[in-house]
Order: structure tokens, then sequence, then C-alpha cells
């Protein structure tokens, strides 16, 4: 019997998870492990051979498609950090019992949306525009959103960033408005 699982990306690769102030794998780990994981989950090379770890009578296979879409998640930096961000939101669910799963339960994170006017702005001594907002945990300017963020976010056109203080996050959506626009 073979079972799906919502298993990380990391897993499905055969990678350690990330740690706090580490660097991340090097392109050429990911793409070893990327290989490695093709050959021993596809079908017609280890018909016959589990996964490691798999529960006792069952088969933890994954799809191409599921080691695929892991591999260019963490390929990306930028969604490797967005990705990396919700394994911290769903490990610091679980530690506080929120973890769903186990009751069939589906744990939302509370993403707040908000529009950039939304947030209070100033201007750097460098001359850097920076907007912040205050954060429910007690930080006046937990969520802070730097000029340069929002440059390398601008095809998304959303970014998002966590509170200084605590394990909330903040998705800012904004519109470029080029010069001689209205607005």
């Amino acid at each position: 019997m073979t079972r799906q699982t919502t298993a990380t990306h990391y897993e499905i690769l055969g990678l350690p998870p990330p740690l706090p102030n580490e660097p991340p794998v090097s392109a050429q780990t990911l793409r070893a492990a990327y290989r490695r994981a093709l050959l021993r989950h596809h079908p017609d090379k280890c018909p016959s051979k589990p996964a490691l770890n798999p529960v006792p009578g069952e088969t933890l296979t994954y799809t191409v498609d599921q080691i695929t879409l892991a591999f260019s998640t963490l390929s990306d930096p930028k969604a490797r950090a967005a990705y990396d961000a919700s394994l911290a939101l769903d490990r610091a669910a679980a530690t506080r019992g929120l973890d769903g799963g186990k009751e069939g339960r589906e744990w939302k994170t509370g993403i707040e949306t908000v529009d950039l006017d939304d947030l209070e702005g100033f201007e750097e001594g460098d001359g850097e525009q920076v907007w912040f907002r205050g954060c429910r945990c007690g930080d006046e300017r937990g969520f802070m959103v730097r000029e340069g963020d929002l440059e390398d976010a601008v095809q998304e056109g959303e970014v998002t960033v966590g509170c200084k203080g605590c394990s909330l996050w903040l998705k800012v959506q904004f519109g470029v408005v080029e010069d001689g626009e209205g607005g």
C-alpha cells in the first residue's frame, strides 16, 4: 500500500531541515539531492524498494511532481525564504498545540494582509524609505518593510514580513506607480 504524505520539501529531497542562522544548502547539494530523490522514488528504477522510514506495511513514495516542486521551491531564494517562513509558523503552531492535522482540522496561519498605504513611513539617514506597523505583541515597530524589500518583490506586488518581537506575519501588498502617472 502506498501512502501520500504532507512531507516537507526537505524531507522529500532527503535533506536536513534548515537551522536558524545557518547558510542554506548549496546549489550543488540541492541538485544532487534532487537526482537522488528522483532515482529513489522512480517506479521503474526501484519498484519494490520502500523509501526510508516507512510506516510498517506501507511504502512511502513521492511523485515526480512532488520532487520537482520541492526542488524548484528550494532552488529559488525568494521561494525558499517564504517556504522556510511557513515551516517556522507550522512548527510554532505545533509547539502551541494548534496542530489540527491529528483531528482532521486544518490550522490557518492567519497572516494579515494590508496595503502599503496602511503603514506609517519615514526616511532613514541613508535616504532609504522604511514603513512600519505595530504588532499586537506590543512592539510598536514590529513589522518593518524597507524600500529594498519592495524592489526585490516588485514582480509579485506583495512582500511578507515577520514581526521582530514575536512569530506573527504580515503580508503587505503594493503597486508601483511610474512617474507622471496619477495618484
